[in-house]
C-alpha cells in the first residue's frame, strides 16, 4: 500500500516538474554539431551534505541559445521522516535541470569552486547523452534511491558517460586506487568530527578497494586521467580563501576529552559507567546495521569492539566472560582496519585502557 502511494506521489511530482521544465526551457529536440557537453565539479562547503562536493552535467549549444545544467543531486529536506529514510536507504533523490547562469550564481554566492571539463565526444555521442538525460528527466528514472557510494550525483553522471563512450572510464587512477574508506577520508581533513562520525558508522565493506568512481573530486581526476575523453578544462569560479582560524573540530580536541575520561579508569563506578555507555553505543551501531539498506553500514566491526560482555563481566565479576569480551574486541579490532583505527585512535586507546584497568582490578581482587 505504501509503495503504491509513493508511486502515485512520484507520478504527480513528475508531471508537475516536467510541465514546469517544459514551460521554463524551450528544449530543442536535437543538438547541433557545435554543441558542447561538460562535467561540472563543484567544491565543498561546511554543511554536511556538501562536504564531498558536487557533480553536474552542462549542455551548451550556442546555435540554439541553449545552456543548461543537469543535476542528479536534488532532494527535499521537507520529506516526511527525512532522517529515518536517509538512514534506511529509501530516500528519493531526483534529476533536475536549471539554467547554467543560475547554477553558477548559486555556487559563486556560496563561495564554492566550480571547475568545468569539456568532454571530447563525437556528434553521435553527444546526441546519445542528450537523449539519455532527457529520457531520464521525463520518466520514472528521474527519481532514484540514494546510496552513499553506489548511487549518487557523481555515479549517475559517470553512468551516462560510460553508456556512450567506447570503453568505460578507468577507475584505477592514482587518487582513486584506494579503499572506499581511504577515499572518503581524503576529503575530510578539515572536518575531523564529521570524518570520525562517518568512520564509526561505515563498516567493513568500505575497507575494500574501490571499484568505481563515486566522489566529485575523484571524478574530476578520473576525467583528467582518461585523457582521450578530455577536450579542455577551466575554472569557472575561484574560491576566496579565508584566513584559517583555530578550530575545535580537531583530533586534538578528542584527545583532551579522552584524557579526561581516562582519569576514571581506576574507579570502579567510572568503569561501570564507561562500559555501560559502550553497551548503548554498540547496540546503536548494531541496530543501524540491521535497519539500513545501505551495504556500507552492514557488518560494523565496532559492534564487536564495543561488545556488551565487559559490562556483563563487571556485574557478574566473571573472569570467563571478561576473557570472551576481550577476544571479541580483538576480533573487532582486526576487522576495523588501519584507516578506521587511525581516525578513531583516541577512542581505541581509551577503550583498551579501560579494558586493561578491568583486568588489573580483577587480578588485584584475588
Amino acid at each position: 500500500m505504501n509503495n503504491s502511494i509513493l508511486k502515485i506521489k512520484q507520478q504527480i511530482v513528475l508531471m508537475v516538474c516536467c510541465f514546469s521544465f517544459l514551460s521554463s526551457f524551450a528544449q530543442p529536440q536535437i543538438l547541433t554539431e557545435n554543441a558542447e557537453i561538460s562535467v561540472l565539479t563543484c567544491g565543498t562547503a561546511n554543511e554536511m551534505y556538501t562536504l564531498f562536493g558536487h557533480t553536474a552535467l552542462r549542455v551548451k549549444d550556442n546555435d540554439q541559445n541553449l545552456d543548461v545544467v543537469y543535476n542528479w543531486g536534488m532532494f527535499d529536506f521537507k520529506t516526511p521522516n527525512f532522517l529515518t529514510k536517509f538512514i534506511k536507504g529509501n530516500l528519493l533523490y531526483y534529476l533536475d535541470v536549471d539554467r547554467f547562469d543560475d547554477f553558477l550564481y548559486a555556487y559563486t554566492n556560496d563561495n564554492r569552486e566550480v571547475f568545468e571539463q569539456q568532454l571530447n565526444l563525437s556528434y553521435d555521442q553527444k546526441l546519445k547523452v542528450w537523449n539519455e538525460i532527457n529520457r531520464q528527466l521525463k520518466s520514472n528514472e528521474r527519481f532514484y534511491t540514494y546510496g552513499f557510494i553506489r548511487n549518487n550525483c557523481t555515479t549517475k553522471v559517470v553512468d551516462v558517460i560510460n553508456k556512450v563512450i567506447d570503453k568505460p572510464l578507468a577507475v584505477d587512477f592514482p587518487s582513486n586506487n584506494h579503499s572506499y574508506r581511504y577515499i572518503l577520508n581524503d576529503g575530510l581533513e578539515n572536518h575531523y568530527f564529521e570524518k570520525l562520525g562517518i568512520n564509526l558508522l561505515f563498516s567493513y565493506p568500505t575497507n575494500k578497494k574501490s571499484d568505481l568512481i563515486f566522489l566529485p573530486l575523484k571524478f574530476k581526476d578520473g576525467i583528467a586521467f582518461n585523457k582521450s575523453i578530455l577536450k579542455s578544462e577551466k575554472k569557472l569560479n575561484t574560491v576566496n580563501e579565508k584566513e584559517e582560524k583555530f578550530s575545535f573540530n580537531s583530533i586534538y580536541t578528542l584527545w583532551i576529552i579522552v584524557i579526561v575520561f581516562a582519569l576514571g579508569i581506576l574507579n570502579e563506578k567510572a568503569r561501570l559507567l564507561y562500559f555501560g555507555f559502550t553497551v548503548i553505543f554498540g547496540l546503536f551501531l548494531l541496530a543501524v546495521s540491521l535497519y539500513t539498506n545501505h551495504a556500507e553500514l552492514h557488518f560494523n566491526a565496532l559492534t564487536l569492539f564495543y561488545n556488551p560482555l565487559f559490562f556483563v563481566a563487571l556485574l557478574l565479576k566473571n573472569k570467563k566472560v571478561l576473557i570472551a569480551a576481550a577476544v571479541l574486541t580483538a576480533i573487532g579490532l582486526i576487522f576495523m582496519g588501519i584507516e578506521l583505527i587511525t581516525v578513531a585512535v583516541p577512542l581505541v586507546v581509551l577503550h583498551i585502557l579501560y579494558i586493561l584497568a578491568l583486568f588489573l582490578s580483577r587480578a588485584a581482587s584475588k
